[in-house]
């Protein structure tokens, strides 16, 4: 009995340890569409006409710890960010270079007094389309198996003007029909739905991210497109920038017993920038889940995949992208950035393809410092104590009443009747 309970007691403290309890972060934050357009007017418009779209937002502490970012669709859709020690930093944005791609190197910089402590960056270069004729959702299968391929570079897409006041912090970069091919008409779309977060929280929407005041959350949806082919799935080319001497960029994949925020998925994963360096460096982070309902429930769940890092050593493709706008010369330099590629599928064998509702959801997010982790919740831990609980209490009150029935039972085998009958011996006097 002792045993039982004290192993159930045990149980319950590791439980408990799990509940994760950290510092939370309330940042005050401000997000401004077209920054310094007032110091480029001329510029500004044929940017606007042009279908480029930036957005700056400036997350604060009182403590000198700020995040900085930029949301762009010039050459690719694009989110840098940078932390800085002094609240009076700020970003700022030469709409003049920002309109000639050929010149975009510093087209952001950062200004006023302090230090630039770090940088980061991920930009979306390619949207892949791909015939999966043997349904095994895996691009690397499909490509051994010579499958047929339509790629789109992101350069090619038009994008529609961000509204000029944004409100709770939250807008879409929404593409408009010219990415399709000739020979389709649809009025399907591609956006990114961007949600910069000053404080921590869970998103009310599948998979039910938990985020903190360090991070975006962004959705990425396919909507409507008619595909090219009757098997087709999706997936994206990222390319990932950051500012370390550390090559150790990684993906890492942690599982959980708690589905209690997405049905049914137990893991979450994390790219970190600089895994030595995780509470000083970027990340992007998602549940390995995607939708092809925007219902997003259980039974519209897929999976996403990302496969193999891979050197970033050239890609010219990057000097027309906000990412060469903010890290100049130095996205060139192995001695200060790291620069590494990947794709990112969305598919499942026998998920139905994305023409069985043609829509695709995708959550991630980008941040700074150490990604958010679900932990084990309360509701959880009192649903597991219970279920543990209530047989480890049935053995306690049973070996209790065992317990006290022996005791009485002993105690009647101690009384001996006078004479050993029940009755007086009146024969012989006291």
């Amino acid at each position: 009995m002792a045993t039982a309970a004290g192993d159930f007691c045990m149980f319950l403290v590791l439980l408990l340890t799990c509940v994760h309890v950290s510092q939370a972060i309330s940042r005050k934050v401000h997000t401004y569409s077209w920054p310094d357009c007032q110091k480029y007017s001329e510029s500004c418009k044929e940017a606007q006409q042009q279908g480029y779209n930036v957005v700056y937002s400036k997350a604060s502490l009182k403590s000198n710890d700020n995040l900085l970012y930029a949301f762009s669709t010039i050459g690719l859709p694009t989110v840098v960010m940078a932390r800085t020690t002094s609240e009076d930093m700020n970003m700022e944005f030469d709409w003049d270079k920002l309109v000639n791609k050929s010149s975009l190197m510093d087209a952001i910089s950062i200004t006023g007094k302090g230090t630039v402590e770090y940088k980061f960056g991920v930009a979306f270069t390619k949207l892949i389309e791909y015939d999966d004729r043997n349904d095994t959702a895996d691009l690397v299968v499909c490509e051994k198996n010579k499958g047929n391929f339509t790629i789109r570079s992101f350069e090619e897409f038009t994008w529609q003007p961000v509204e000029k006041n944004i409100k709770k912090d939250t807008f879409v970069f929404n593409s408009s029909d010219t990415f399709f091919p000739p020979s389709k008409s649809d009025n399907g779309s591609v956006s990114f739905k961007f949600f910069v977060r000053g404080s921590d929280g869970r998103s009310p929407d599948l998979p039910g991210l938990k985020y903190t005041g360090n991070e975006t959350q962004i959705e990425f949806e396919i909507d409507k497109y008619t595909p090219s082919y009757n098997n087709s799935r999706f997936a994206l080319e990222v390319a990932i920038v950051s500012q370390s001497t550390n090559k150790d960029m990684s993906v890492r994949v942690t599982e959980t017993i708690d589905d209690e925020y997405a049905p049914g998925v137990f893991k979450i994963a994390d790219l970190l920038s600089d895994p030595a360096r995780k509470t000083e460096a970027g990340f992007v982070q998602w549940k390995p889940v995607a939708y092809f309902d925007k219902s997003r429930g259980r039974k519209s769940a897929t999976e996403v995949q990302i496969y193999t890092l891979e050197n970033l050593d050239e890609g010219e493709q990057l000097n027309k992208s906000a990412l060469y706008a903010f890290f100049g010369e130095d996205l060139y330099d192995g001695s200060k950035v790291i620069k590494r590629i990947s794709n990112i599928s969305f598919g499942l064998p026998k998920d139905g393809f994305y023409v069985k509702n043609n829509y695709t959801e995708w959550t991630y997010a980008v941040g700074y410092g150490e990604p958010p982790h679900d932990a084990i919740s309360m509701t959880v831990i009192i649903i597991i104590s219970a279920g543990l609980g209530l047989p480890v209490i049935i053995i306690i009150f049973g070996a209790l009443f065992t317990i006290v029935r022996k005791c009485r039972r002993s105690s009647e085998q101690q009384y001996e009747p006078i004479n050993g009958s029940g009755s007086i011996n009146r024969n012989n006097p006291q």
